[in-house]
């Protein structure tokens, strides 16, 4: 078993909680560690009180969107890796090399952990 500390953190900002909880339930048996919030503004909260390696979030969801997640996260937090999931596309962000995935619903949940994996070895190649 992975000590808790070991484990990257990532942090799901979806409003759907069924897609949310096997997101989360893939993650973790991929050796995770995860928080679920339900909206952005959950996720900024959650994101200050235990900083997340990475950040996975849908685009559409009540309170706050992930358009304002993503700016107010990256206000704070410039460097946080983030995936953008959504079944929409209009007003996607652009992505970018090594900082930034949209990825379209409906997806295999079992492609997030290699982009997981990809994003986070690029933050790791950038660091250095």
């Amino acid at each position: 078993m992975i000590p808790m500390s070991l484990m990257r953190h990532v942090l799901i900002a979806e409003d759907e909680t069924l897609v949310a909880l096997a997101m989360a339930f893939v993650l973790e048996s991929e050796g995770y560690r995860v928080t679920v919030a339900c909206n952005g503004a959950e996720a900024v909260e959650a994101d200050v009180d235990d900083p997340a390696d990475i950040l996975i979030t849908d685009m559409r969801m009540p309170v706050m969107d992930g358009a304002a997640l993503i700016r107010t996260i990256r206000e704070r937090r410039p460097e946080l890796p983030i995936i953008v999931v959504s079944g929409f596309s209009e007003h996607l962000p652009r992505p970018e090399p090594g900082r930034l995935v949209v990825m379209r619903k409906p997806y295999d949940v079992t492609a997030m952990a290699p982009a997981i994996t990809a994003l986070l070895s690029a933050e790791a190649g950038s660091a250095s």
